[in-house]
């Protein structure tokens, strides 16, 4: 079982979450394709120092986590993460234009913007279906205490808003399959074969959790009726995501403890979403233990740049006493 991590709850409490290793997950697989197996770098170098922090309480903490970055319809790099608004988990909204030095812009969704919406929001994921069309799925629950999550939508016809949040989850927890999902993390929506395919994870408990589960499901382009939803081995777990890679690939990065007991940050290619995938043998980083990557390394994701197809690495680091910042990573030159 991981280390805990904990979570910033509602009105600022603090709540432990103890998920399983992916091994759970069962994804080591074997994909008998070099353009698949090869499609990440295996040395990785860290940016100094965090590049994005969100200080709170007089910067005696900080909660930016989650982070997912994409190319805005106007060239900067955007980066919606889990973020603090009015004591609540919300998702807000920072810009780039270098991959290094952020700006945040404001709270995307959050009960400043939406009153009366679920209460909590976490890893979010964006998806621009058109010009006008802008989503962001995200798990959502009202109490950190049971933390009964359900995967969430929210529409907007800009990225800077203003967003509605579908009142209705678009996956719920609850019986899935064989399994009794007690709470759902970690969506990524994808475009492939004319539709899309969300790519989730199902826990069986909270503080008593034995089993963690990877899901998928299809739904047309409009992206609100999902179907035939199924256990699927995508290595998304613990707290991962699913890029797009500009070969047409596919390629998923998460976190699980290496060989050494540390935490680190795995990634497995595929030429499909539901697989076969290929793991990389070794971590593309491990927790570093220094001033910056103290108790957990977390949510990592991939993101290519548009013009070059180089790929960038984000992810979470924790220090439990003092918060969450946001690290980057590139290829070794």
């Amino acid at each position: 079982m991981r280390a805990v991590r904990h979570h910033r709850g509602q009105s600022g409490r603090t709540v432990s979450l103890t998920p399983l290793h992916s091994a759970v997950l069962g994804v080591a697989l074997v994909l008998p394709s070099v353009q698949a197996s090869a499609c990440l770098p295996s040395d990785w170098v860290r940016h100094d120092g965090p590049v994005y922090r969100d200080r709170l309480f007089f910067g005696l903490y900080e909660a930016a986590s989650d982070p997912h970055v994409f190319v805005a319809d106007d060239g900067q790099l955007a980066m919606i993460y889990s973020g603090d608004d009015e004591a609540h988990s919300s998702i807000k909204l920072a810009f780039s234009r270098d991959w290094e030095n952020w700006e945040e812009w404001g709270v995307l969704l959050g009960p400043s913007q939406q009153p009366g919406a679920i209460a909590e929001k976490e890893t979010a994921f964006y998806l621009r279906a058109s010009a006008t069309d802008h989503r962001i799925y995200f798990i959502g629950y009202e109490d950190g205490a049971t933390y009964h999550s359900d995967i969430y939508l929210a529409r907007a016809e800009a990225l800077t808003g203003p967003w509605t949040i579908q009142p209705e989850p678009v996956i719920r927890r609850g019986p899935t399959g064989r399994h009794d999902v007690y709470l759902v993390t970690s969506p990524s929506v994808v475009a492939h074969e004319g539709g899309l395919v969300i790519a989730y994870l199902g826990w069986n408990g909270l503080e008593d959790v034995t089993a963690v589960w990877s899901f998928t499901a299809t739904a047309s382009l409009e992206g609100v009726e999902w179907q035939g939803v199924a256990q699927t081995d995508v290595p998304i777990g613990m707290e991962g995501q699913i890029t797009a890679r500009p070969d047409g690939g596919f390629v998923a990065v998460a976190t699980r403890e290496a060989e050494d007991g540390r935490e680190g940050v795995f990634a497995a290619c595929a030429d499909d979403p539901f697989g076969p995938w290929t793991s990389l043998p070794e971590p593309l980083l491990t927790l570093a233990g220094d001033a910056w990557e103290v108790d957990e390394i977390i949510a990592p994701s991939i993101t290519y740049d548009p013009e070059t197809g180089a790929p960038y690495l984000f992810y979470t680091s924790a220090e439990h006493s003092k918060g969450w910042r946001v690290m980057l990573a590139r290829p070794r030159p």
